[in-house]
């Protein structure tokens, strides 16, 4: 008996986890209630079903109903009861993790009328959702100068190179279908994702529900889109930039990286502070701020000259040119940029 309860445990879990499970955070829902258009009363035992799909739900005593698991997207609902009017619910909009109301008053049907299609009303305040929320679907997404999801996220209000809430890409949970992509080495999301695959980018700003962890300023979370069970499709994109400053902001007051008087470089090559080092007083107490801080090629010098290995004795100006050799290699301004996004 053991063995068989074990069997039986083995096929449920490969079951379960071989089944269309739908996790929250990858889709929202559809809620709202039936009535008689003539009387205003409820309807109980009203079937709803999202067109096109297995999704629907019946309408309870009070003519409620809910359909739960909802992909994001634009979808049409049809309503049908026994003795009243089939309706049509078009442009029916779902979003990530937020409900989506529609109430539906159907008219009694007397004699044989043909199906009555309703346009869907797109609330403008949504009374379910308490988050500083948007979403971009992948329409919205082909009229946007973007290539790829960061860009998308970088067009929102108050968002700037992925920095949210003064936040950047270590503070933030990026999810990809209810998966969390974050490098464990330092925390940054994983952000590499085929534009031509993403169906809708939800970005949040605060107010997050419980049911997020691991997250400070912000959430993005992006859904993949389905294949179409009847038709193939398929999209590729190929973008060139021609040769480029790599690493250089547009500001004439801030020089390349390799630049020998950029931020990183500059105490070590500034003849005013590199030889006796950044607090030696030629630079006041704000230009020291802005940069690293360094002891200086004298001070180098002399710790070398001074420990037990004779082999690493060098001056000054021979410790520089030795530093100099090893940061050696240029950034490739002469190459271009290619980025192909293909699905």
């Amino acid at each position: 008996m053991r063995k068989i309860r074990l069997l039986l445990l083995a096929i449920l879990f490969v079951a379960i986890s071989s089944g269309s499970i739908v996790l929250a955070g990858e889709t929202g829902k559809i809620s709202g209630i039936i009535k008689d258009k003539t009387t205003g009363e409820p309807l109980y035992g009203a079937s709803v079903l999202v067109v096109g799909t297995s999704l629907g739900a019946v309408s309870d005593i009070e003519g409620h109903y809910t359909i739960l698991y909802v992909p994001p997207g634009t979808y049409q609902i049809q309503i049908s009861f026994i003795g009243y009017r089939k309706t049509l619910i078009e442009e029916v909009i779902v979003h990530l993790d937020q409900n989506t109301r529609v109430d539906v008053e159907i008219e009694p049907q007397t004699i044989n009328l043909n199906e009555m299609i309703v346009i869907a009303e797109r609330k403008a305040i949504k009374r379910d959702v308490a988050t500083s929320v948007v979403e971009v679907s992948s329409d919205e997404i082909k009229d946007l100068p973007v290539a790829n999801v960061t860009d998308v996220v970088g067009l929102q209000a108050g968002i700037r190179n992925f920095n949210i809430r003064g936040g950047g890409s270590d503070k933030i949970l990026f999810m990809l279908n209810g998966i969390t992509l974050r490098d464990p080495r330092n925390n940054e999301a994983v952000t590499k994702i085929a534009l031509s695959s993403v169906k809708e980018v939800s970005v949040e700003r605060g107010g997050f529900n419980a049911e997020y962890g691991q997250v400070q300023n912000g959430i993005v979370n992006v859904v993949t889109r389905e294949g179409n069970k009847k038709s193939y499709s398929g999209n590729f994109q190929f973008r060139y930039s021609p040769p480029h400053r790599k690493y250089w902001n547009g500001s004439s007051e801030i020089k390349d990286i390799s630049d020998p008087m950029s931020y990183v470089l500059r105490p070590f090559f500034d003849d005013a502070v590199c030889w006796t080092g950044t607090t030696n007083g030629a630079w006041d107490e704000y230009t020291r701020k802005q940069y690293p801080e360094f002891a200086g090629w004298n001070e180098i010098s002399k710790s070398l000259c001074t420990d037990n290995n004779p082999n690493n004795d060098l001056t000054p100006l021979g410790a520089q040119r030795a530093f100099e050799y090893e940061i050696r290699k240029k950034q490739p301004n002469n190459q271009p940029d290619y980025d192909i996004d293909a699905g």
